[in-house]
C-alpha cells in the first residue's frame, strides 16, 4: 500500500507515534491529521493534531485517502455510538480510499487491556465488578465487538471488509521474533486460519467504500 502523497487521518492518536511514523512515509506531498478526545501525545512532529468532542469528525465528506483506526473502536462507547463512529469514518473517506481497522475480539480468552481472563466475555453490567474483584481497576470502559457483530456493522456502514489479520501478523513477524504459537498459525492452511477469526485476539481489516444504495457486500 503506497502512502506517498496521501491524505491520512488517524482517529484516536493517543501517544502520536503512529501518526508520526505515517507522516514519514507520506512525505511532503501528503498530509497527516490526527484527532483525539484528549491530548496525550508523546510524539508531536510531522502531523497536525485536533481535539474533538464526541464521535463526529470535523471534516467535510470524502476528505481522506486513508483512515487509521487502531485499537480505538472498543473505547468509543455502546453499539449505537460505535455505529456512529463507523458512519463518520465512511463519510470522510474518499470513494477510492481505504481504512486500516484493528480492534480486540470480545471472545479472546485474556482481555488485552487488563490481562484478565474472560473479562470481555461477560455481560456489560458484570464487567466492572469482575474487574474490581481481581483488583485490576474500578470501571471497565471498553466494549470490544465479536467478529460476527463487527462484520454486520461494517455492512450497515457501507464498508466492504477484507480480512487482514494474518497478513498483519506476517508483517510483524518479519520485524520481531513471534512467539511459537504465532509461527504455527502463520504456516497453517488458509481454511484453518479462517476458522480462527471468531476467536483470534486481535482482528485487523482493510475497509473500502460500498456505494450507499447497495444492500450486498460481496
Amino acid at each position: 500500500m503506497d502512502l506517498a502523497g496521501r491524505h491520512v487521518l488517524e482517529v484516536g492518536t493517543g501517544s502520536g507515534i503512529i501518526a508520526h511514523c505515517i507522516s514519514e512515509v507520506v512525505g511532503g506531498g501528503g498530509k497527516v491529521i490526527a484527532v483525539d478526545v484528549a491530548d496525550q501525545r508523546q510524539v508531536t512532529d510531522g502531523y497536525e493534531f485536533q481535539l474533538v468532542e464526541g464521535r463526529g469528525l470535523p471534516f467535510p465528506d470524502a476528505t481522506f485517502d486513508v483512515v487509521v483506526s487502531n485499537h480505538v473502536f472498543e473505547h468509543v462507547g455502546d453499539l449505537e455510538q460505535q455505529a456512529d463512529h463507523l458512519r463518520e469514518v465512511r463519510r470522510v473517506l474518499r470513494e477510492d480510499g481505504f481504512v486500516y481497522f484493528a480492534v480486540p475480539n470480545r471472545w479472546t480468552v485474556v482481555e488485552p487491556h487488563y490481562r484478565l481472563a474472560f473479562l470481555s466475555w461477560m455481560p456489560s453490567q458484570v464487567r466492572s465488578p469482575y474487574l474490581r474483584l481481581f483488583r485490576r481497576g474500578v470501571f471497565y470502559d471498553c466494549n470490544p465487538p465479536s467478529h460476527r457483530r463487527l462484520i454486520g456493522m461494517f455492512k450497515k456502514a457501507r464498508l466492504r471488509h477484507e480480512q487482514f489479520t494474518f497478513k498483519a501478523m506476517r508483517i510483524m513477524a518479519a520485524v520481531e521474533e513471534p512467539p511459537p504459537w504465532t509461527r504455527r498459525l502463520l504456516v497453517a492452511p488458509v481454511f484453518l486460519q479462517a476458522l480462527l477469526y471468531p476467536v483470534i485476539p486481535t482482528m485487523v481489516f482493510i475497509l473500502t467504500t460500498l456505494p450507499m444504495g447497495r444492500d450486498s457486500v460481496e
